[in-house]
């Protein structure tokens, strides 16, 4: 699926190394959190650790093992850099000045950097011989749309009282940023794409989802997490997470398991 792939295994093994490192330390020595996350978003921290860890592990095996004609894999592995850009993106843009800070800069950048790469390297001859069902694209494409534009709907009426007020927020104005200016847009190019039988589309948009997946998963796992904190559980909150990546992961994985690389040997 992408050219040069040994130089793109480079890219992901480097950061899928600095991210394991960051997210060990943190489960090592959660304190590492205090003061520079809000109370509520504590108990959040060493899950997101430990499902970070076990997903890096994962990626070093697939890395290794993933070919030149692997294209699920290859999809998925560059879904999960998605998935780093946005975490330590939320690290770097919230200024989590502990000790780890420029090793968040470094993920954040990295991950951004091998993302580009790869899509500069989508081989185009690769592209015509994928094969899928129109329906199950047309059905991804449209829940695309609108997950983006929900999410895009309920930031908007987030920020515009803050915009009227002129109220800067201590926490998690990295969601609004990454959210409006990446992840939503990126929902919207690839769905839209995937409509018209964009192949780039196609190929992408299981990504993005995985990459909501990622994002959204963690959230009820801190929610689960929080009784272990002196925290009350957002039940509400806890369980829309976990459907919202319930859909996110079922809808991606369709999508991927729908695209195949044609038999041209006959």
């Amino acid at each position: 699926m992408f050219s040069n792939l040994s130089t793109n295994k480079i890219l992901w093994s480097i950061t899928t190394g600095l991210t394991f490192i960051a997210a060990s330390i943190g489960i090592a020595a959660p304190h590492i959190y205090d003061g520079v996350f809000a109370k509520e978003f504590i108990p959040g921290a060493l899950p997101q650790d430990v499902l970070t860890m076990i997903l890096c592990i994962f990626l070093f095996y697939l890395i290794i093992k993933t070919k030149e004609n692997s294209l699920k894999t290859q999809i998925f592995i560059f879904g999960i850099m998605g998935s780093f850009f946005y975490l330590y993106g939320i690290f770097t843009i919230e200024r989590v000045y502990n000790f780890l800070y420029i090793l968040y800069c470094a993920i954040f950048a990295s991950s951004f950097w091998s993302i580009l790469y790869s899509l500069m390297r989508v081989k185009s001859d690769f592209l015509g011989k994928l094969k899928y069902s129109n329906k199950l694209v047309t059905l991804s494409a449209v829940i695309g749309i609108l997950i983006a534009s929900l999410f895009t709907f309920l930031w908007i009426s987030a920020l515009i009282p803050l915009m009227r007020d002129r109220n800067r927020i201590e926490y998690l104005y990295s969601i609004y940023l990454l959210d409006l200016c990446f992840v939503m847009p990126a929902f919207f190019i690839t769905s839209i794409l995937s409509l018209r039988k964009n192949i780039v589309g196609i190929l992408f948009l299981p990504a993005v989802f995985i990459v909501g997946f990622f994002v959204i998963f963690p959230l009820g796992l801190g929610e689960i997490a929080k009784p272990f904190y002196g925290q009350t559980i957002n039940v509400g909150s806890m369980i829309m997470s976990f459907l919202f990546s319930f859909l996110m992961i079922v809808v991606g994985i369709g999508h991927l398991n729908n695209i195949h690389i044609k038999d041209t040997s006959s």
